[in-house]
């Protein structure tokens, strides 16, 4: 019989703060909450071997990424070709430091710091080689940088400039192009091979046991708190977790007023992003600025439809879209009704989800920049909406972080409560 992978006692839900007693998992098998479907736990046939070869593949495959051309392009006579590095380059040669850092984060710095760690920790498993307090870092940075890996949106982005080129030049894919396209793929793969629960259940150990009352109720109500570092579940008196380290607390502190404060922000930044150009094109000595909708409507003049749509959805729909969700989200927590929690948990599971793909049009700008530099001929340069745009992303995805959906699952049980009440008191 296959020997068991993850043996602990108790979790809590990180969306419900359901607490949850553990079967004995095996590879191959999940387990997901009975309330809100979150899944909580996740194994793979032979996932550290898998998570060694993908990861370690991704990392050669960044390094074939970075020798060879990536792009190039030729218009009447006059050809380019750009590496990787280059992307970056331009923009710090041309004064635009803070897009290149965006761009030196989203490609270099965080997938590769990510890629090394889990290698690291996945190489360390049952060895003494590393103390288990720089562990506990390692896996603390694994957990908190993997929600701003964004190489598969860059990479989206990328194809969305060659669709605006492809009108002006013709386009050539290096070979460092499909380098890239692979070193994305591993990676994304790597990341849907780790378990955060797993991971720490396996660097660190088991979390402290405890005995729950059945039917099961959630973590606040049955004298615990769920660490949503580790999954590890303490006494409500506890302040941090004694298996991660991570500060806990029963809700967020003042979840709804840090939200409330990004949503206000991002609101205020997404003025100037669509008021001001987006990208500045430099045709034969004469300059012709664009803003996000005027790009949107020239790639549908062009009948490139689809990414015209993507874009439109991308850089339009989604950042409103989000704002006015979780401003919705933040109604319903201080004045909640008696609606189903469920649909307004999905509401929030997609608006954290979609919300990193609005840099798309920031990661557009960035590879014209690097690619299309011939002088007065043709040049590209970014616009001054690209920071305020970058701001309204960066913002409501730290909106929808700050914001803790157990307060909306808290409200429903006062819901619930007052009715209970209400009855008993008509009866």
């Amino acid at each position: 019989m296959e020997s068991l992978v993850f043996q602990e006692n108790v979790t809590a839900c990180d969306v419900c703060d359901l607490v949850h007693t553990i079967p004995p998992l095996k590879r191959g098998e999940r387990f997901v909450c009975e309330r809100c479907g979150h899944t909580l736990l996740s194994f793979r046939e032979h996932v550290e071997k898998h998570i060694f070869g993908t990861g370690f593949s991704s990392l050669l495959m960044f390094f074939f990424a970075l020798l060879f051309p990536f792009l190039g392009f030729s218009n009447n006579g006059a050809e380019r070709s750009v590496t990787l590095y280059n992307i970056v380059s331009i923009l710090i040669i041309q004064d635009y430091l803070v897009l290149s850092i965006l761009v030196s984060l989203a490609i270099f710095v965080f997938p590769i710091a990510y890629l090394v760690t889990v290698l690291i920790l996945v190489w360390s498993f049952n060895k003494p080689y590393i103390g288990l307090a720089t562990k506990c870092y390692l896996t603390r940075w694994v957990v908190v940088i993997q929600p701003w890996l964004m190489v598969d949106v860059f990479l989206v982005g990328i194809l969305v400039a060659l669709v605006k080129m492809n009108s002006m030049a013709d386009i050539q894919l290096g070979l460092s192009f499909w380098a890239f396209c692979a070193y994305v793929l591993l990676l994304l793969k790597t990341v849907s091979l780790l378990d955060r629960r797993w991971l720490w259940n396996q660097v660190v150990g088991q979390a402290p046991q405890h005995h729950i009352d059945l039917p099961p109720k959630q973590a606040s109500q049955q004298g615990l708190i769920g660490c949503h570092f580790c999954g590890a579940t303490h006494p409500d008196t506890a302040h941090h977790c004694s298996r991660c380290g991570h500060s806990i607390h029963t809700r967020h502190p003042k979840s709804l007023i840090a939200t409330i404060a990004f949503l206000i922000a991002a609101v205020i930044m997404f003025i100037p992003a669509n008021v001001f150009p987006i990208m500045h094109t430099t045709f034969i000595g004469g300059e012709e600025p664009s803003s996000i909708m005027e790009g949107v409507l020239l790639l549908w003049s062009l009948g490139s439809y689809p990414v015209a749509m993507v874009i439109f959805f991308a850089s339009v729909v989604i950042p409103l879209a989000k704002i006015l969700s979780l401003s919705w989200l933040c109604w319903q927590c201080a004045y909640p009704t008696e609606r189903e929690t469920l649909p307004k948990i999905k509401l929030y599971r997609i608006t954290e989800i979609v919300g990193r793909w609005s840099m798309i049009d920031i990661f557009v700008v960035a590879v014209l920049t690097g690619l299309v530099q011939m002088g007065n001929l043709i040049a590209i340069s970014p616009g001054p909406a690209v920071l305020s745009f970058a701001a309204v992303v960066i913002l409501t995805m730290l909106a929808a972080r700050s914001f803790d959906p157990r307060l909306l699952w808290d409200n429903e049980n006062r819901v619930v409560s007052d009715l209970l009440l209400e009855e008993k008191s008509n009866g």
